[in-house]
């Protein structure tokens, strides 16, 4: 039926191409890499496959996936067992939200921060953040006392930009500092071609200037490889294995008893009940912007096996990036020994590098990239139309 679907929406598609009855600005999004940074990731190498690399599982996935980048890693072994354009850096939207989660349990491990403790939240995220409706929130605002264990359900469930932001300037004191402890944390992990300019994922486009990172514009956004996420993501769910508890809650309430109470429903549709429900699965997030496109780092088990599974770079409004992890599963499930050859690995070498600091940012120039908001359009509406309907 899915199959069926698929094919269905994609001639839907293609008329609707024919007809030129498109919007360029949607189509003008396009899965070729924009390296332009204040890193050259131009330097950066392809993975390859090894010559006995499963032909036909290989012509799978060039007929099937739709992602601009995408990575299966055995978990244990850190081996790569699919890829596509896995080393290029591309925006990673909320994805980052793994990251901020990570350095928030490690504040509470560390005994900075408390399940219960409460926080009230600094007047610029309720004006820059919670109040801009182009982005995910839980509508935090001033002088009401959140707890931490509610802020952290809502950055993992509800993908709350408002309450990353709060968490971590409750840590670091600015959204800044905040940034630069992520940045510092992924070099101890030997992940250094990254960009990160915000703690929630979200592009300087959609937060205040007063949120910016030293030197940055409107046109900087969060960027990673998927090969990096997922060494990242490793570490995330090995150190902190509660980020999977969290992961896996499929409804919350927040701030039980009070007025501001509201549920909280998890959008993994690869959980158990989810439109792609599937056994195993374990989380991870989700991610969207217009330029990142539609994204999601799975966590989960399959043959026995660990994996992680990331998916980057959906464009079709019809299509899923839970579809494509499905797809990706599927694939390898003829495969169950592949972990067995001699692949390449996520695994990153020792680098010596010097922590990130605002004012050495400052100092450095940083490149403009362009990137084009594609929010709201008539094809986009549409299609969302024509999706919700083949989901009934």
């Amino acid at each position: 039926m899915q199959s069926l679907t698929r094919n269905i929406l994609s001639l839907v598609i293609g008329l609707i191409l024919t007809l030129n009855l498109s919007s360029p600005t949607v189509y003008s999004m396009s899965k070729t890499p924009d390296l332009e940074s204040n890193l050259d990731f131009s330097e950066i190498e392809p993975v390859e496959m090894p010559a006995d690399y499963p032909t036909e599982l290989l012509e799978f996935y060039n007929k099937n996936i739709d992602s601009r980048s995408y990575i299966v890693v055995d978990q244990e072994t850190e081996k790569i067992l699919a890829q596509g354009s896995a080393t290029t850096p591309y925006p990673i939207a909320s994805m980052t939200k793994v990251i901020s989660t990570y350095l928030i349990l490690d504040a509470i491990d560390q005994g900075e921060l408390k399940m219960d403790d409460k926080i009230t939240i600094p007047k610029e995220i309720v004006d820059g953040i919670s109040h801009n409706p182009e982005l995910s929130n839980v509508g935090l605002e001033e002088d009401v006392e959140y707890p931490v264990k509610d802020l952290i359900y809502a950055v993992m469930i509800e993908s709350a930009n408002d309450a990353t932001s709060a968490l971590m300037w409750k840590i670091y004191g600015s959204e800044q500092a905040g940034v630069e402890a992520m940045i510092n944390k992924l070099a101890e992990w030997n992940i250094t071609d990254v960009a990160l300019y915000s703690t929630s994922g979200a592009p300087n486009l959609d937060v205040p200037e007063s949120f910016w990172m030293p030197g940055s514009n409107d046109t900087h956004q969060n960027m990673m490889s998927a090969a990096d996420l997922a060494l990242a993501t490793k570490h995330i769910i090995e150190e902190k294995p509660f980020i999977l508890d969290i992961a896996r809650t499929k409804d919350y309430i927040f701030m039980e008893g009070t007025a501001q109470e509201r549920p909280l429903y998890n959008m993994n549709q690869l959980l158990e009940g989810g439109t792609y429900a599937r056994q195993g699965v374990t989380g991870l997030k989700s991610g969207f912007t217009n330029s990142a496109g539609k994204c999601f780092v799975a966590t989960g088990s399959q043959d026995g096996r660990n994996y992680i599974a990331i998916a980057m770079g959906v464009f079709e409004e019809a299509y899923s990036s839970y579809w494509e992890i499905e797809i990706l599963l599927d694939g390898l499930l003829d495969y169950p020994d592949l972990y067995q050859k001699d692949l390449p690995t996520i695994t990153k070498e020792v680098v010596v590098q010097e922590e990130t600091s605002i004012e050495a940012t400052e100092e450095s120039e940083i490149e403009e990239q362009t990137l084009t908001n594609h929010r709201d359009n008539p094809i986009t509406n549409f299609m969302r139309g024509i999706f919700n309907f083949f989901k009934k």
